[in-house]
């Protein structure tokens, strides 16, 4: 059975047997427990039974608060060897209470959270290098693959004969026709040659 130590002010103690389910603590005469000193309010704090065995204190809006091992609380539940203030006076929590009972009482809620899969890893391109060329550096660009075709010469290439055979019958043509003509006019005026022919009429005109 849980049971409270009272200090009082003037040096005297009182042990209270914790036997029922409610206890009222202060300063009035029809408390379960009475204070003894001017610092605790008429009606102090209650105490009540928990699932677990123990009790649970609970300040009363009392003008100089509550205390559990010097903090100022609203309510708490008691555990073996807690202090506790009221006003002036002291007082010790003693229980008996198995600790694995307190604790399911005292056990907070847990909640559960689905796990989160790890982000994916994007995959890196596949960069399929072509035949004669340098690697790509990391971070670099990755450059299009490009089908280089070759280029028909067909018709260039008759072009540009096309136009060289025309020049070439030009200048030949000519060249040959004036040859011929020289050699008749050589065979033909007693082995003169066409140049001189030709000198000898720009000078007679």
């Amino acid at each position: 059975m849980p049971k409270i130590l009272i200090h009082y002010p003037d040096g005297t103690s009182a042990k209270f047997g914790l036997n029922g389910k409610v206890f009222t603590i202060g300063r009035a005469e029809n408390n379960d427990i009475v204070l003894r000193d001017g610092a605790s309010s008429s009606y102090h704090a209650v105490l009540k039974l928990t699932d677990s065995g123990d009790f649970a204190v609970s300040d009363l809006e009392s003008t100089n608060h509550t205390k559990v091992n010097g903090q100022v609380i609203s309510t708490i539940t008691l555990m073996n060897g807690d202090v506790i203030q009221f006003g002036d006076t002291q007082a010790i929590y003693e229980s008996d209470v198995p600790v694995s009972a307190r604790d399911q009482d005292n056990q907070p809620t847990q909640i559960y959270e689905m796990p989160v899969p790890p982000p994916a890893t994007p995959q890196q391109p596949v960069i399929v290098q072509q035949p004669g060329r340098a690697p790509a550096q990391p971070g670099s660009p990755v450059q299009p693959y490009v089908i280089q075709r070759p280029v028909s010469t067909m018709g260039r290439r008759s072009s540009g004969d096309g136009c060289f055979a025309l020049v070439v019958l030009c200048f030949v043509m000519p060249v040959v026709f004036i040859a011929g003509l020289s050699v008749r006019h050589y065979q033909d005026r007693e082995r003169q040659w066409f140049w001189d022919f030709l000198k000898e009429y720009l000078h007679g005109k």
